[in-house]
């Protein structure tokens, strides 16, 4: 028996015309069976959960909002077959899924019952076909973009005029005619050298690498431009691929990309210093327009005329100003004032001695007048009464002086005697310490009889002791 038989089997009810029927006794009506259509679904979820079954089909309504189940929906061309993924297997999946991918699930028939809806409670997901390969890219991505293969910073600059393009692709495709008939168009100039290599199928990704590497050494070239046509994802595996990848990552010169159509983005056109998503695209990107470069010629060209007629008017303008100096005015404008100084010149010289000789008798005429080469005796006699003045202002200045400061000295001697202590001693006063502690008494109270005192006196000291206090 089938599953399926099985499946029908336990969804049909005994009814009775299906009982044997027994001759003995007559056959009696049987009782209604009523069932509820909670009852109804829950029979049919029991028989479906012993159902383990192996579907391949699209996903399509991919729904990942919910924190604990992922909802999606298994199409072929006829049907479509409602599936519920735990969210913590959908996030151990090693390859992405997407609406539209191809996928094998294994898993449990349910129904949810309120609804009388039935659907596959997915245990294991794996990619069909085209998923498989998926798969593989998806992985070595996060490996190369782990190593850092897919940044920015790695990206070598392209040549704005390049001399020398290397082709890699394949001799018999569309590819190498579209590449060379752009840069024959764009750019006649550069020179294009093709390596043809397999583009898909075995053995491809080894002639691929070596295409690169001929470019990168034997020929040298400016850049090289690694190109495919349009293709399956089969058919574009070998470009991502990690030889290819690194091979890419190793030149010395950029790489330029123009694999499949705008929607296919391979492994080598992470890596590559430019991605464009054609052939034509990728030769586009490796040389400039023939016309941009006319036009921008023609641009320059007009520029350095307007620069050189600017610079040529700025000359003219400079030439007049420089005719117009007194330089080029002639040699009588320029020589005349000199030749009227000679001739004044000329015409004061023979008197200028006489002249000269006047101003200096005059001058020593006025020098001679002053007083003193006229009065020097009275002048030397009156400076030696001057001094003789302050040698005796200083004669009497000493000795008044010393008298006034001895004054003054002997006053602040009378007045520190006046507050010496020694002084009330001298007038018959005495000052009595305590031989105990060596301090001044002042009053009865601060000793005790027989206490022993020192009287000390204007000359001399006294020993005595307390007989009484009063």
């Amino acid at each position: 028996m089938t599953t399926e038989d099985t499946y029908l089997e336990e969804l049909t009810l005994p009814w009775p015309e299906e009982q044997e029927e027994t001759p003995e006794e007559p056959a009696e009506e049987p009782a209604e069976t009523v069932l509820t259509v909670s009852e109804v679904n829950r029979m049919a979820k029991h028989a479906l959960e012993r159902l383990t079954v192996t579907v391949q089909g699209e996903i399509s309504g991919l729904n990942t909002r919910y924190p604990y189940y992922v909802y999606l929906d298994l199409r072929d061309g006829g049907a479509s077959l409602p599936a519920i993924l735990q969210k913590r297997v959908f996030d151990s999946l090693g390859f992405t899924l997407e609406d539209g991918a191809s996928i094998i699930v294994r898993g449990t028939l349910s129904l949810f019952e309120k609804q009388g809806k039935y659907q596959i409670r997915v245990a294991e997901v794996r990619p069909f076909g085209e998923g498989e390969i998926q798969r593989r890219i998806e992985a070595l991505k996060r490996k190369l973009h782990a190593e850092g293969l897919f940044d920015e910073a790695l990206k070598k600059p392209l040549p704005a005029f390049p001399e020398r393009i290397g082709v890699v692709t394949s001799t018999r495709g569309a590819a190498i005619r579209d590449v060379t008939v752009t840069i024959g168009r764009r750019f006649p100039a550069a020179a294009v050298f093709v390596r043809g290599v397999r583009v898909q199928g075995e053995g491809a990704v080894e002639q691929i690498c070596a295409g690169l590497r001929f470019f990168d050494g034997p020929c040298p070239v400016d850049l090289v431009i690694l190109a495919r046509g349009g293709g399956s994802i089969q058919d574009l595996e070998p470009f991502s691929t990690e030889p290819v990848a690194r091979t890419i990552t190793g030149m010395s010169v950029p790489v330029i990309t123009g694999i499949g159509h705008e929607p296919d983005v391979s492994i080598a056109d992470l890596v590559a210093d430019r991605r464009a998503s054609t052939p034509t695209a990728a030769a586009e990107a490796a040389v400039p327009d023939r016309l941009d470069l006319q036009a921008l010629l023609a641009k320059s060209a007009a520029g350095l005329r307007r620069h050189a007629a600017a610079e040529l008017q700025h000359a003219q303008r400079h030439l007049e100003g420089i005719r117009r100096l007194p330089l080029y005015r002639g040699p009588d404008f320029i020589l005349g004032p000199f030749l009227q100084r000679f001739e004044r010149t000329a015409v004061a010289l023979p008197e200028s001695p006489s002249r000269g000789l006047t101003r200096s008798r005059h001058r020593l005429a006025v020098i001679a007048c002053r007083p003193v080469f006229r009065l020097a005796a009275e002048l030397l006699a009156r400076r030696a009464a001057g001094i003789e003045a302050a040698r005796g202002r200083l004669a009497r200045c000493g000795p008044a002086a010393v008298q006034r400061d001895r004054g003054a000295l002997e006053r602040i001697k009378a007045r520190a005697d006046a507050l010496s202590p020694l002084a009330v001693l001298e007038r018959g006063y005495s000052i009595t310490f305590s031989k105990d502690t060596g301090a001044v008494v002042r009053s009865p109270d601060e000793v005790e009889v027989g206490s022993p005192l020192e009287i000390r006196l204007a000359r001399g000291a006294l020993e005595a002791e307390v007989t009484g206090k009063e």
